[in-house]
């Protein structure tokens, strides 16, 4: 189920302020960022097999030379290109299976895929990891806030609350923060499976950026490399 209900949430409590809207003087950033759940509901079960549901009917031998797609790490796969947003203010390669058409602006300032993704796999006749929920956001920078604040802020606007944080990367100085979120089934709100995401802030040209890519933990190996080659490789560029 993707996310929709924290849209309005997500504009309120953070006063999104669009890049479309706002055209701040500011140098251009380097291309590439230094840094770098409602999860599905039971449509991994496809990439989240066991070696014993991989082997098939070819008995215990056929099961030992399985690959187990949840273990398996897969090769980052994005876009050839970069897609823009915000008025061509940040230019980001898509994950596999991401495109334009399903990765749209809701509204001002909020971008998030449309439905869930088939995206990356790397082993043999299984199918690709799904993308459960992936979002980006916009809004005016406040100078005097640090990351830390900005991270919880954000984390509780895209409805991602009672979760663990991991891998944490902040930086004040350079204005990014960089996370890994475990986020638990929560049967009374209908999230009946868990999640895990890949979460990164950064500031540029007086704005600041937010995005989330987000898949169940089984199919994590699979996607991460994916979610933080995308997550690197975003671009910002001062408003014309």
């Amino acid at each position: 189920m993707i996310r929709s209900a924290f849209i309005s949430s997500l504009i309120l409590s953070l006063c999104l302020v669009t890049a479309c809207d706002k055209s701040p003087k500011g140098t251009t950033p380097p291309d590439e960022g230094d840094a770098s759940a409602d999860a599905g509901k039971g449509k991994a079960k496809n990439k989240n097999k066991d070696k014993s549901e991989d082997a098939g009917e070819g008995g215990e031998d056929a099961g030992s030379n399985a690959e187990d797609p949840t273990t398996k790490v897969c090769a980052a796969e994005v876009a050839d290109y970069p897609a823009p947003y915000f008025e061509d203010t940040v230019l980001i390669r898509l994950p596999r299976g991401v495109t334009e058409d399903n990765f749209v602006e809701m509204n001002p300032g909020f971008v998030r895929i449309a439905s869930e993704v088939e995206s990356v796999s790397c082993v043999e006749d299984i199918p690709g990891a799904l993308i459960t929920f992936m979002a980006m956001s916009a809004f005016q920078e406040e100078k005097d806030k640090d990351m830390a604040t900005y991270r919880d802020e954000t984390l509780e606007a895209f409805g991602y609350v009672g979760g663990s944080l991991s891998e944490e990367q902040i930086d004040d100085k350079a204005r990014t923060y960089v996370a890994v979120i475990d986020m638990p089934a929560q049967p009374e709100m209908g999230k009946n499976e868990p999640a895990r995401a890949l979460f990164k802030l950064q500031a540029a040209n007086d704005m600041m950026y937010a995005i989330v890519y987000e898949t169940h933990p089984n199919a994590w190996n699979a996607l991460k490399e994916t979610f933080r080659e995308s997550a690197k490789r975003m671009s910002f560029l001062a408003p014309q």
